[in-house]
């Protein structure tokens, strides 16, 4: 088996139902891939779904959590039922384009990490704002390869290396970017694949969800930059809650300035860069927020 696609999903069958149609048109050969879902305990008819799948998807597994035991919990499931030479994750969001399979192998046969492209739907403002803030180093038509994190919306390692890596660390809500920072800490590096395309679609996306989602986000990657400082060479303003208050608006303000000097592609929607202001404002008081709850934390 070359490769085994990896989805976590929990409560969302309408995605998980769009996103295995798209698994099913791949210009892979079938029996050259496997298809591994892991149900997180879901209460909705994810289950209905996956066995109806299965039944017309012979290279599929589907793998039920006997309860909602979180991202990581399942992720780790996954990898201990895969049997593929290469292990590619996307989430139940997303739509994979149809060499998407192909592409990534592709990509892995030579790097041990391959972080794929991500596209937005351009139908819903606020989606393609939240997209652009969030997956803007994965974006077609970004400059520069060098990639700090990975989305777990679309990446592939090689078994090897997440043999040598180990397991998703249960204790953080970013399991994805903490263990390709385990694996960067290793001298493994990541390679960007901009054929391996997919289309990151969330069912609904108001201007709450955007700014909410990056504050949440920062809470946890803060502590990550804290943890691997000397890797990510974090400045010293992102270590004080008042001192990246303080500094927001110029966080802010260099982000998205450098989000959209560095895509060209990007520039022609322009009119998303206030909302990925705010969106980059809010990322400072998750910070701020995530840095104080620690600090809490350590001092009781």
């Amino acid at each position: 088996m070359t490769a085994s696609v990896i989805v976590c999903t929990y409560n969302r069958s309408p995605l998980l139902t769009r996103l295995l149609e798209s698994l099913s048109c791949q210009t892979a050969p079938v029996d050259t891939f496997e298809i591994i879902v892991v149900d997180d305990g879901s209460s909705d008819d994810t289950a209905v779904v996956c066995r109806s799948s299965v039944a017309r998807m012979p290279n599929m597994k589907y793998i039920p959590m006997a309860c909602n035991s979180g991202l990581s919990a399942a992720g780790n499931r996954a990898v201990t039922e895969a049997s593929g030479e290469y292990l590619l994750f996307t989430d139940d969001d997303c739509i994979p384009h149809p060499c998407w399979v192909e592409k990534m192998c592709a990509a892995l046969r030579d790097s041990p990490i391959a972080a794929g492209a991500v596209v937005s739907p351009l139908s819903n403002y606020f989606k393609l704002c939240h997209n652009i803030a969030q997956f803007y180093p994965f974006m077609p038509g970004q400059t520069s390869r060098k990639l700090d994190f990975i989305a777990g919306a679309n990446m592939g390692i090689q078994a090897g290396v997440v043999k040598e890596i180990g397991a998703f660390n249960t204790d953080t809500t970013i399991p994805d970017m903490e263990y390709i920072l385990r694996a960067r800490q290793k001298g493994f590096f990541i390679h960007y694949a901009p054929e391996a395309v997919v289309t990151h679609d969330p069912p609904r996306v108001t201007l709450g969800d955007v700014l909410g989602y990056a504050a949440a986000h920062a809470s946890e990657t803060i502590l990550l930059r804290h943890q691997y400082r000397e890797l990510l060479r974090t400045p010293f303003v992102l270590f004080s809650p008042a001192l990246i208050l303080l500094a927001a608006p110029l966080i802010a303000l260099k982000t998205t300035a450098s989000i959209y000097l560095g895509n060209r592609k990007l520039q022609r929607y322009f009119h998303t860069v206030p909302i990925v202001f705010l969106s980059k404002l809010a990322w400072c008081w998750g910070a701020a927020r995530g840095l104080r709850a620690r600090n809490r934390k350590n001092v009781q």
